[in-house]
């Protein structure tokens, strides 16, 4: 799954995964092309080689939890470039900052990487004035060149942001837009419901009552006909009955259905039921709708998840109900105002809910009682 993603990733940036290739395999060629085959020029390839994996390793990596080695790859980095400038004679090894400029934009802010940069190249006017270099020159002009290179990778990942920040929210107005839609309906068809039992209903009971003192006071020849309004007075008030109880057991929605036909809104995403829960409170039902769509929009937002998985189970007449996605891990997971949010919709059910991360994605964890109406 993870190099799927890689290899889409690659797929819409070639161009600058093929320039930063491009770019080292030149500046490693030219430094290299002249020297005679020693120990020093094996150990200047391997700081050209050692570069390229350490910067391949940074750009494929996008996981939260592995900032801590993505900053640490980006010292090794560092150093390797600098001890490649040391022994540069063509003074070409200098390029490979820019491409360390590039990476910074993925996890340090506008002013955190111009004191890095400065940093940088502080190190690289050292190694220059160590090598008696009038490199003040040189060093500016690589300075502002890796301040282009992070503000053209800045402004590229902030559109990416906000690419995939409108794609969720467009997500979730799909989704929102369902539930409305199948909420809207079922109130009509309450409302409908209730006005046939309550209008047409007493009125037909009325008149079925009405008819059958009528048939006691009239003339013995009218008693077939008043018998037979009778009756087909007590047919219709029992088809509206039919039909009101027919109406109503469709409040009793189904839940996977419900979910299902959200997720099938939603571009890209698919919904896998291993097991249906079985509820027998239609309030409960409902929040539980509420909470579960909460959970998808969170495994979109924040996960960037595409699969979702529901998985549940009884023990004890606790319905215990599991919601996993194959998004991103969060190696701390804060309780936020979603899981507050479905804790005290389901708070009258005395419902428990936990996320959890393991290494496949995220779970949302929710136990229940399954109560009656």
């Amino acid at each position: 799954m993870k190099f799927k993603l890689i290899l889409n990733d690659f797929n819409k940036d070639w161009m600058l995964y093929a320039s930063a290739l491009l770019t080292w395999s030149l500046v490693s060629y030219l430094s290299l092309r002249n020297l005679e085959f020693n120990f020093e020029s094996l150990l200047r390839g391997g700081g050209f080689i050692l570069f390229l994996a350490l910067f391949l390793k940074n750009i494929s990596s996008s996981n939260d939890k592995e900032k801590f080695r993505y900053k640490l790859l980006l010292v090794i980095q560092v150093v390797t470039v600098w001890g490649l400038i040391y022994f540069d004679i063509y003074k070409l090894a200098p390029i490979l900052l820019v491409l360390i400029a590039t990476q910074l934009a993925a996890v340090f802010s506008r002013q955190k990487t111009i004191l890095i940069l400065l940093i940088i190249n502080f190190g690289y006017y050292c190694i220059g004035e160590i090598r008696q270099d009038d490199v003040i020159y040189s060093v500016m002009v690589f300075f502002m060149l890796q301040i282009f290179a992070f503000s053209a990778m800045e402004i590229t990942l902030r559109e990416q942001k906000a690419r995939e920040n409108l794609a969720v929210i467009n997500q979730e107005l799909l989704a929102t837009r369902f539930l409305l839609k199948e909420s809207s309906q079922r109130k009509e068809r309450l409302r409908i419901s209730r006005d046939l039992h309550d209008v047409i209903g007493h009125q037909l009971t009325a008149l079925s009552l009405n008819l059958e003192v009528a048939k006691h006071k009239v003339p013995d020849e009218f008693k077939p006909l008043l018998q037979q309004n009778l009756t087909q007075a007590k047919t219709l008030l029992t088809d509206v009955r039919n039909v009101v109880k027919e109406m109503r057991n469709e409040e009793q929605f189904d839940l996977v259905a419900t979910l299902t036909g959200l997720v099938e809104q939603l571009p890209d995403c698919q919904l896998l039921v291993k097991t249906a829960p079985e509820i027998n409170s239609l309030s409960l039902k409902q929040q539980l709708v509420f909470s579960l769509q909460e959970g998808i929009s969170n495994a979109l937002r924040h996960g960037k998840a595409n699969q979702l998985c529901l998985d549940s189970e009884v023990i004890n007449n606790r319905l215990s109900i599991t919601l996993a996605d194959n998004g991103k891990t969060h190696a701390d997971i804060k309780f936020g105002s979603g899981l507050k949010g479905m804790q005290e919709r389901l708070a009258e059910f005395n419902g428990q809910v936990e996320l959890l991360s393991h290494d496949t994605g995220c779970s949302l964890k929710i136990e229940v009682e399954n109560c009656y109406d």
